[in-house]
């Protein structure tokens, strides 16, 4: 496939604050959504509702991904059709609706089914921040650091108010606290300029009349899945979204069996975890920031990957920092200035490991949203990242099923472990891949080029 050539951007082509402010509400409230829903969806379903330990919860909690799976292409083809901001709408009316149905539908085939719903609104409104970017940010590096910087504030306020919530009011409060990320949601929508309403065509001409949007418009079209296949030709293309996939591993267990071990393994309330997840959160950001200065100094694909692996061997050693050794050496070291308790030095521990996972996958997330839209043409961006959103969804599936199997034949401490030899291999099974492609360096020299 004939990598299309990076456009440079020239200091005329800044991007205006409201944009900016647009682009980046709509990123943190999609994904805050899903930040304040993984401190208490666990809890709901294992508590409240008496769901167990085992295959049944690792789908309950695992299956948020399974319909985006099969609709991020259609939903990045119908942001290049008919306008990023048209879908959009759409999934800001989900976001504020869906979080009211959980504490309502008391039952497992309602919250399979509600899993499914809010998976597709964070999924696919996270696919439409990072398309914006390349639409309406000209794919700059700097603009998706701040998106991957910015949408932790939301990170950072959610987990811990809707854990207070959860602890203090219950939860029909706590849902619909989350609810409200909806309202942002839609106003940022709402603030996007009128070439993100229309079809890439015609941006550059915004007086051509836009067709009309029919149902067959909006129905999906197995060639544009066939289009979107296709730009895995491209060893870039193919080798990053890969990457990608591995990071999804870990990232729907910590949103999922990771909780679990939190609450009933450590003990640890809502409200700290909450804590952790926000203090996750700002770690994340600094490194999303770091991630442009740490491009010009080394390979973005080997950076990536060093990311990645990083913070996959930081989630499967979960277990081991509530080990009795470990809780005892953190007391003993603190015990020179406070006196604490065997479970928050596990808590201290879970920060400073969850902290570290947490800088790998920010620095992670701005490569990969530029390089996937910096190799693609204009017109292809919005399939680019519904690849990206399609390939993520089997891997953040694939997580939180296999540790629930695993959890109950082997118990969930070596289903951890398991999860790390596992993602172990297939990484250094993609460096291997990676070497074998070096074209993919000659392609980033060029890409770098381009202005920041």
């Amino acid at each position: 496939m004939a990598i299309s050539k990076p456009t440079r951007a020239t200091s005329s082509d800044e991007v205006s604050l409201k944009t900016q402010f647009a682009v980046y509400g709509i990123g943190t409230f999609s994904t805050t959504t899903h930040f304040m829903l993984l401190v208490i969806v666990p809890i709901w379903a294992r508590v409240n509702m008496g769901i167990p330990e085992g295959f049944v919860l690792g789908f309950v909690l695992g299956c948020r991904p399974l319909l985006s799976l099969f609709l991020s292409i259609h939903a990045g083809t119908l942001m290049d059709r008919l306008g990023t901001q048209h879908v959009l709408v759409f999934i800001g009316l989900l976001i504020l609706t869906t979080p009211l149905m959980y504490p309502f539908l008391p039952y497992i085939s309602a919250l399979i089914i509600i899993q499914l719903l809010s998976g597709v609104c964070d999924s696919i409104g996270w696919m439409g921040a990072q398309t914006l970017v390349g639409q309406v940010m000209y794919g700059r590096t700097k603009y998706a650091a701040r998106l991957g910087a910015i949408i932790r504030s939301g990170h950072v306020i959610g987990p811990p108010a809707v854990g207070a919530v959860w602890d203090y009011a219950g939860p029909v409060a706590a849902f619909g606290l989350v609810s409200l990320s909806g309202v942002g949601f839609l106003i940022s929508v709402l603030m996007l300029p009128k070439s993100s309403a229309r079809p890439i065509s015609l941006v550059e001409s915004l007086e051509t009349p836009r067709s009309p949007i029919t149902l067959r418009s909006l129905l999906p079209r197995t060639s544009d899945y066939y289009a979107s296949f296709k730009l895995l030709a491209s060893p870039t293309i193919a080798i990053v979204i890969l990457l990608g996939m591995m990071v999804h591993i870990g990232n729907n267990i910590q949103s999922t069996f990771y909780i679990v071990w939190l609450e009933k393994y450590v003990g640890i309330p809502a409200t700290l975890i909450g804590i952790l997840i926000s203090f996750s959160s700002v770690a994340a950001a600094i490194g999303s920031l770091a991630a442009t200065p740490l491009r010009r100094r080394f390979s973005a694909f080997w950076l990536l990957w060093i990311s990645i692996f990083s913070a996959l061997i930081f989630i499967s050693i979960t277990p081991l920092i509530s080990k009795t050794v470990i809780v005892s050496g953190i007391t003993g070291l603190l015990g020179t200035f406070l006196e604490v308790s065997p479970m928050i030095a596990a808590y201290l521990g879970f920060c400073f490991i969850s902290g570290l996972r947490s800088v790998s996958n920010g620095i992670h997330q701005p490569l990969v949203i530029t390089l996937i839209l910096r190799t693609v043409g204009p017109n292809e961006k919005g399939k680019a990242i519904g690849l990206r959103g399609t390939m993520n969804r089997v891997t953040s599936m694939i997580g939180p099923f296999l540790l629930g199997a695993l959890a109950g034949m082997v118990g969930l401490e070596f289903g951890f472990y398991i999860i790390g030899i596992i993602s172990s291999v297939i990484m250094l099974l993609l460096a291997w891949i990676m070497l074998r492609h070096p074209e993919i360096h000659a392609i980033e020299d060029r890409i770098k080029k381009v202005n920041e």
